[in-house]
């Protein structure tokens, strides 16, 4: 909830316009020479899956939930379907959530590792091995 800004914040955000106008900011840019074909398959194997759901059209128009409203629906039942499976979120990436224009469908895309003690049954693949269809 918003809650009104009391007189005394006032004061000392009207104090910041005085000392430069509050913040600065810089831009930076990062290059690398690194290629697909130079990763090696170093570390932990990571799985990434894509659960599939079908929403509500009706109830889209009612509320129009956010994307992070999404995730956090299904955060559960996506973690158990992966302890089924023998692996647990890999909290380093990002889940991503997409919704189809028509907004019937949306997906869950979720990175995974392996639980301790759980061995794969496929291979793992490096990115170039994926990019190359190997």
């Amino acid at each position: 909830m918003a809650r009104e800004i009391e007189s005394k914040d006032k004061d000392k955000l009207s104090n910041l316009a005085d000392i430069g106008g509050g913040y600065e900011a810089a831009s930076a840019q990062a290059t690398s020479d690194a290629k697909l074909e130079d990763d090696h398959g170093e570390g932990q194997p990571v799985i990434l899956r894509m659960f599939e759901f079908s929403a509500n059209p009706e109830a889209f128009k009612i509320h129009s939930p956010t994307k992070q409203e999404l995730f956090n629906s299904h955060a559960k039942g996506i973690e158990v379907m992966l302890w089924k499976d023998g692996m647990k979120l890999f909290t380093e990436v990002d889940p991503k959530v997409t919704i189809n224009k028509k907004k019937t469908k949306y997906r869950i895309f979720v990175a995974a590792i392996p639980q301790r003690g759980h061995l794969l049954m496929e291979r793992p693949k490096t990115l170039s091995q994926i990019a190359n269809n190997l």
